[in-house]
């Protein structure tokens, strides 16, 4: 039988245990955050996205963006450091010599955010699903081009699968139509999931975090959240909780639940009209307090 069910607080706190006197940030994960592009070079969104990962628990974050962006960027990350990628005219170029290091030495990927349609994103998506071993949570643009590859591809890859699709790039992964998403998306989320041997997290005012066998839900979120970049905010949170645990459905659970309950408070200080990412972001840190209540 199917366990369904909606995650509670106590489960996210499990996810941050008190930390030793004797540790450093080696024992809390180093993450990458690949994305960015010229057309979505939105330097508020990977800043918001690296800072919603450090803040989230990350002992390292390194935000992956193609070289001709980076001095747009650059000023507005602040604690998290940056990899320079080949690219031209500000979009991505895929060079294995890049991405070979990052799968050696990160112990989460989050891929795809701005990074923009292209047959190079392709080749990229292609060789982490090849290479990496790792948490690999693929969102946006890293999607798209994951929708192009033969389903076998994704299911032999040795990486854990994070996939956080919203239901337009949910309908382009499973071939089913929007309003067949919409109308059973606990269902349709959960059989993904079996397909593509996956942790998918559907995103929606209820999202469902499946894995084949378990099933989480959330209703944390608000209106507000309807802006660029909020994904962005999600994947930041995402790494960090899923290089901290083996519970990755879990993990994208907590993360789903902690994106939408920093929202909210974003919501509260602000608007539905005029709260942005970045308001998340800066919410992120006074929710996970909240919520572990030391």
């Amino acid at each position: 039988m199917e366990d369904k069910r909606y995650i509670t607080e106590e489960e996210v706190r499990s996810l941050f245990p008190v930390r030793p006197a004797e540790c450093h940030k080696g024992n809390f994960g180093y993450v990458a955050l690949i994305g960015g592009s010229l057309e979505y070079s939105g330097a508020i969104r990977l800043a918001a996205m690296a800072n919603s990962a450090m803040r989230s628990g990350a002992g390292v974050a390194s935000v992956a963006a193609p070289r001709g962006i980076v001095p747009v960027i650059a000023s507005a990350i602040l604690e998290a450091t940056i990899l320079p990628l080949s690219d031209r005219d500000g979009e991505l170029v895929f060079r294995e010599e890049e991405f070979a290091p990052i799968c050696r030495r990160y112990d989460c990927i989050a891929f795809g955010m701005g990074i923009g349609n292209s047959a190079e994103t392709a080749k990229a998506v292609r060789y982490l699903l090849e290479n990496y071993g790792g948490p690999l949570i693929v969102d946006a643009d890293g999607l798209n081009a994951m929708s192009t590859l033969d389903h076998e591809i994704i299911r032999n890859s040795d990486a854990k699968l994070i996939l956080t699709p919203h239901v337009k790039e949910f309908s382009r992964l499973s071939g089913l139509s929007v309003g067949e998403i919409k109308a059973q998306p606990e269902r349709y989320a959960l059989e993904l999931a079996k397909e593509l041997r996956a942790v998918v997290l559907l995103k929606g005012s209820t999202t469902v975090v499946a894995d084949g066998l378990r099933t989480f839900l959330t209703d944390r979120g608000c209106p507000g959240m309807a802006t660029a970049g909020s994904g962005d905010v999600l994947s930041g949170i995402l790494a960090a909780v899923c290089a901290n645990t083996e519970d990755l459905t879990l993990a994208a659970a907590a993360g789903a639940y902690i994106n939408g309950a920093a929202g909210e408070l974003a919501q509260s200080r602000r608007s539905d009209v005029t709260m942005t990412a970045a308001d998340t972001a800066a919410a992120v840190a006074e929710t996970i307090e909240s919520i572990i209540q030391r």
